[in-house]
């Protein structure tokens, strides 16, 4: 049975390029445009891996992160961000999550299994998704 992953991303380009890719490496793909409409679809289908974008109307990418890892249902699903965020605003994605997980309040670590960007490399993203879902 091959694995599900749920791909979150506003941007239509971005979600039929990894939708292409992953469908081409046997893996079966649901989509979500939005953090609100990802939520949903991970409540009902229990995808076997999530990758999303971090910068997104209705919900960013890190508030539904956070949701996710506070649900005990969801919260051993992986997750991937795919984003373009350090390229576009020179952020560090390794300290940005620190930051998120001290504003988190909640001791837990706010951090995804994992990080690409944008434009994805599709054999660093595929690699990522063999040791995860191993």
């Amino acid at each position: 049975m091959s694995k599900r992953i749920l791909i979150i991303d506003d941007d239509p380009d971005v979600v039929v390029f990894l939708s292409t890719l992953l469908q081409d490496h046997g893996y079966e793909t649901l989509e979500a445009a939005d953090g609100l409409q990802g939520l949903e679809i991970t409540k009902s289908e229990h995808p076997d891996l999530i990758l999303m974008d971090l910068m997104m109307p209705q919900k960013s990418g890190i508030s539904l992160l956070s949701e996710l890892k506070q649900d005990e249902e969801l919260k051993k699903i992986p997750v991937i961000m795919v984003t373009g965020v350090s390229g576009e605003t020179g952020i560090d994605l390794e300290s940005f999550f620190q930051r998120a997980t001290q504003a988190n309040n909640s001791g837990k670590l706010l951090k995804p299994e994992g990080y690409v960007e944008k434009p994805v490399d599709p054999d660093k993203l595929l690699g990522m998704l063999d040791k995860l879902l191993a």
